[in-house]
């Protein structure tokens, strides 16, 4: 492992045993088996490693995302389909490090970073959709006018989508469960539609409640090993 990987890893240990704030760089290069000029080399701050944590699990997935892409075998709604079944998977399998996350996010001022995670991720995912849209008019598969907004649109709509789903894993609230049913259904007929596909050949809604249900499954594996 590189250094400023050893740092990262060390930095991430310790701001989520101990929270970004309390954590000190000099226990960092410590635990990293740093030199003082080793650290500075890489980093300027504390800051700047949090934006690398963050910054890594973009990488993740835009590395996920670009193999995705290069699946020849898969067709256009196949792998737009995909797209959001990997990312659902990838925060499934993110299940474990919840309660790092919280801790390491549990400071004053966290709104900026958390607000440069989402704007990295929008990016990312809009560049993703607007490739699969072009890819599909030129397939004749989709009928778009503006592939670039539409992609741009879909990719919030789906943080919303991720947004609203994390905040009814741990919710009982039927009735806002039921409004969050029927906002995956509009999504599905306005994408289908915007897209100029047959109904649901865009899947939203099912993929969607399944990570609410599996998450809430895990969460609850994981409460009764822990007692």
């Amino acid at each position: 492992m590189e250094l400023k990987d050893k740092i990262i890893q060390a930095a991430f240990d310790l701001f989520a045993e101990k929270g970004f704030e309390k954590a000190t760089v000099s226990e960092i290069i410590n635990l990293a088996g740093s030199s003082k000029g080793g650290f500075y080399h890489h980093f300027k701050s504390k800051d700047e490693i949090l934006e690398a944590i963050t910054s890594r699990y973009i990488d993740e997935l835009k590395t996920d995302y670009e193999k995705l892409l290069q699946h020849q075998q898969r067709s256009t709604i196949e792998l737009w389909n995909h797209i959001f079944t990997q990312l659902i998977e990838y925060k499934l399998s993110k299940i474990p490090e919840w309660p790092k996350m919280r801790k390491i996010f549990s400071f004053n001022g966290n709104h900026i970073i958390l607000k440069n995670f989402a704007s990295q991720f929008e990016v990312m995912t809009t560049e993703l959709y607007t490739q699969l849209i072009l890819q599909g008019v030129r397939e004749g598969v989709f009928h778009v006018k503006h592939p670039k907004m539409l992609a741009g649109l879909w990719s919030r709509e789906m943080i919303r989508v991720v947004s609203i789903c994390r905040k009814l894993i741990f919710s009982t609230d039927v009735e806002a469960y039921e409004e969050f049913e029927m906002l995956l259904a509009f999504n599905e007929d306005l994408i289908n539609r915007e897209l100029g596909v047959s109904s649901n050949m865009i899947q939203v809604k099912e993929v969607a409640l399944q990570y609410v249900q599996q998450s809430r499954k895990r969460l609850e594996h994981k409460e009764e090993f822990d007692d």
